[in-house]
């Protein structure tokens, strides 16, 4: 009797896990944007997401350099450090705007790890950068993040463009998997010159709408340079202290974005789905009716491994990826017009 009461405790341990590690929102590039950087005290950054949330999901954001060849730099020390959100109970739905406040840090915690060793502080000169991060191998975090980074976003005050050291505690170069040259981009860069540090600012604040027809318009919007405010200096007994536009933007900044029309990624989401699903590379891309426009393909480092075409097709879609796609995880990035959602795909 003790045995079946132990293999059956086992049994719900192990399913009570697997529901734990599973059950968190695995990100990709672009599913999240900074919308406020600013690095005069007290540190300040605000993010969006464009995807819904599970509880449990955990995001890192940090200030440390990156670059495509490298990761971080080799250690992060000193003022580079990160910080670790946590997705509380209720989750959050798409459009949520979540902000850390140096003296409120509701959900966030340091974090540190044997890469990222030092402590999150924006520098107040130079310009620097926030780029956000998850575990690779779990949504869920680990004690390892900073070794093993899917990055989703990054914003860049120190120059327009991502061409810094990422061992300078100010520069980063461009982090593997995001993109700086195509809308909607994932790497957004708002210094005034593409060298590291030549013209930069010290605090940025996106200063557009927050209403829109849909998430991929409000995507479009909150990753352009053109919507940003940029200053230098917003410090106590300077000339900047109370700059008017700043603080308009900043008081601007709501709680959710304002989505006007019926949300195409509703109807993506819940109108697409891929089976079988782990599968030996033979899928099925089950449509109710949607036009897709693409299907993107991605390892889980955030590598584009194919873009295919679809063309508007309304029909379910058989592929064979035997060839393309070696065992492991997956995302199928697929869009339509006006919108898109991304599936995980398990190749055995």
């Amino acid at each position: 009797m003790k045995t079946k009461l132990l293999s059956i405790a086992c049994l719900i341990y192990a399913f009570t896990f697997t529901n734990i590690n599973y059950a968190q929102t695995q990100l990709v590039a672009g599913d999240i944007a900074v919308i406020l950087n600013r690095a005069n005290a007290p540190d300040d950054f605000a993010f969006v997401t464009f995807v819904a949330l599970d509880a449990g999901t955990v995001i890192y954001f940090t200030d440390c350099g990156a670059d495509t060849a490298d990761g971080f730099d080799m250690p992060c020390v000193g003022s580079e450090g990160a910080k670790a959100y946590t997705v509380p109970a209720s989750g959050h739905a798409a459009g949520t705007i979540i902000r850390y406040d140096e003296g409120a840090n509701t959900n966030f915690a340091d974090y540190t790890d044997t890469r990222i060793t030092g402590t999150f502080g924006l520098a107040s000169s130079g310009g620097d950068q926030i780029i956000v991060f998850q575990d690779a191998s779990s949504a869920a975090g680990s004690m390892d993040a900073g070794n093993n980074p899917m990055f989703i976003y990054a914003i860049n005050n120190a120059s327009s463009a991502f061409t810094g050291n990422n061992g300078d505690s100010n520069q980063t170069g461009l982090p593997q998997g995001l993109q700086d040259a195509v809308a909607p981009v994932s790497a957004l860069g708002l210094g005034g010159s593409p060298d590291p540090q030549a013209d930069f600012v010290e605090n940025s604040i996106y200063n557009g709408s927050y209403t829109f027809n849909t998430i991929a318009d409000a995507k479009l919007a909150i990753t352009d340079s053109a919507n940003y405010y940029t200053i230098d200096d917003i410090v106590a007994g300077e000339a900047n202290e109370n700059d008017a536009t700043y603080a308009s933007a900043e008081a601007a900044i709501p709680a959710a974005l304002t989505i006007t029309l019926s949300n195409d990624e509703f109807s993506l989401t819940n109108g697409i789905s891929v089976y079988p699903n782990p599968s030996n590379g033979k899928i099925t891309i089950k449509n109710s009716g949607i036009a897709l426009r693409d299907l993107i393909i991605s390892d889980i480092n955030g590598r584009v491994i194919s873009t295919i075409e679809l063309n508007g097709a309304t029909s379910n879609k058989n592929f064979d990826f035997s060839t393309l796609l070696t065992s492991g995880i997956y995302f199928l990035n697929i869009s339509s017009e006006n919108g898109s959602t991304v599936k995980k795909l398990v190749i055995e």
